[in-house]
């Protein structure tokens, strides 16, 4: 096969960001967009040495399974990719990516369950990022950036958000612009507004507004006194404005600096019976329903007897150590972000939970804190970032020999590098994927293992 080429395929499977796959002559061809059980005539436009990556030119044999999707902007977005197949089928890809990626690594489990789905999948998200940038024809956008590029794209409509975020981010923007301040422009740094984040408690309804500028004189600027004023006496809900100041020239969206120019510095929201305060930067699970199925399943899993210690690492806000405060003697929480744990600490006399305590700090360090202590975890529980837990901490989780693990995962194929890691010394016991993130390709993960 060549470049340009065109070329009749049969798609034998789905990929783990849900691309098409094909074989020709033993060489794998990924194509986006296509579906298993297709028949697809593609156009080869990139190959390499052990595949190549097609563009599908025409669908000559449909799955049942493709829907229209129902973003208007779907082909250039760089958000949910999956909403061309119907959820159904999302959950059985979303079902064998995690088997697929369990059984290259040999683990051995108990059983792998069906994917708990949402019953209405959109329209979930309590968190929204909207970059603010100049585009090619000089004006100020709002929207999402497209596809392995910073172009932002533009749109309606996004039926993942929830409805009061979407449409708030772009009432937010309209008095920014009404006002005279532009986006941010990436090739010169120059610009006013880099990003908008909305963040809004499902149950609570409390929102939080927080405009990422470019200019830290923003700060003070009358203009922005005025669109606050509109904001307050527009909307009830908003319970929170915060001014959040980024010059670098990073991805990171949030700056280390911010001013209040409304309300308070968090809102609050509920998983199950308990209360959580969320701040600008801390990490809440952005599917509120489908986080309490989540850590529901993770205390039905560990079986806890009610007087064991428990470690919660990488612990946020605390939302899984309190979750499971209730069911333990003891909660120690280690958490590298220094907002989350003074959140988390908010969080615990919120709700009466007197058996917890967090403190700030990576893993790997103050995990040491407490051998020297002399405190040893009947449970740890994890629930790492994307990339899993480093070698240093699973050599301690190890040392320590708790009883269980209960581990959470956002990444299949680091959840099964560690559980190969742990099964020397632990079995695996169920594992249950909760769709946190329906429409796109990700998936969450959670099961129980057991010393061994």
């Amino acid at each position: 096969m060549n470049k340009n080429d065109e070329i009749e395929l049969e798609i034998i499977d789905n990929g783990i960001n849900f691309e098409g796959i094909s074989r020709v002559d033993n060489k794998v061809v990924f194509v986006p967009d296509a579906i298993k059980g297709e028949k697809i005539l593609a156009r080869i436009i990139k190959v390499n040495k052990n595949f190549c990556i097609g563009k599908i030119e025409n669908i000559l044999k449909e799955s049942p399974q493709r829907q229209k999707p129902f973003c208007s902007v779907y082909k250039r977005c760089g958000g949910c990719s999956a909403q061309h197949i119907n959820y159904k089928a999302q959950l059985e890809i979303k079902y064998e990516n995690v088997k697929n990626t369990l059984e290259k690594q040999d683990i051995k489990y108990d059983c792998l369950e069906k994917v708990i789905g949402m019953g209405i999948p959109y329209n979930y998200r309590n968190k929204a990022q909207y970059p603010v940038r100049i585009g090619k024809d000089g004006k100020s956008k709002i929207g999402f950036y497209a596809k392995r590029s910073h172009e932002v794209i533009e749109n309606e409509e996004c039926l993942i958000q929830n409805q009061d975020i979407d449409r708030l981010s772009k009432e937010v923007f309209k008095l920014l612009l009404l006002k005279g301040f532009v986006g941010y422009n990436e090739q010169n740094s120059h610009g006013d507004i880099r990003h908008i984040l909305i963040r809004r408690g499902y149950h609570t309804n409390e929102v939080m507004v927080v405009i990422v500028v470019n200019k830290k004189e923003i700060f003070d600027d009358v203009r922005i006194e005025e669109i606050v004023k509109i904001l307050k006496e527009s909307n009830d809900n908003i319970k929170s404005i915060i001014l959040n100041f980024n010059s670098s020239k990073t991805n990171e969206i949030l700056g280390k600096e911010e001013k209040i120019a409304y309300g308070t510095e968090y809102i609050t929201d509920y998983i199950g019976k308990y209360r959580y305060y969320i701040s600008s930067k801390s990490f809440f699970q952005v599917n509120t329903i489908q986080a309490e199925v989540l850590y529901n399943k993770l205390k039905e899993l560990l079986n806890l007897k009610g007087d064991e210690i428990l470690f919660d690492l990488y612990s946020g806000v605390g939302s899984i150590g309190i979750f499971l405060s209730d069911s333990v003697k003891k909660v120690y929480g280690i958490e590298i972000e220094e907002q989350a744990v003074k959140m988390a600490n908010l969080n615990l006399k919120a709700n009466h939970v007197n058996n917890a305590e967090y403190i700030a700090g990576s893993v790997d360090k103050k995990i040491v804190e407490f051998e020297k202590r002399d405190i040893h975890p009947d449970v740890i529980v994890i629930d790492p970032p994307r990339k899993g837990l480093d070698l240093e901490s699973i050599e301690y989780i190890i040392k320590f020999r708790p009883e269980k693990i209960g581990y959470v995962s956002c990444s299949p194929a680091t959840f099964a590098r560690d559980l190969k890691l742990l099964s020397t010394y632990y079995n695996i016991g169920k594992i249950i994927p909760v769709d946190l993130f329906p429409n796109s390709v990700h998936i969450e993960c959670v099961t129980s293992l057991t010393r061994k």
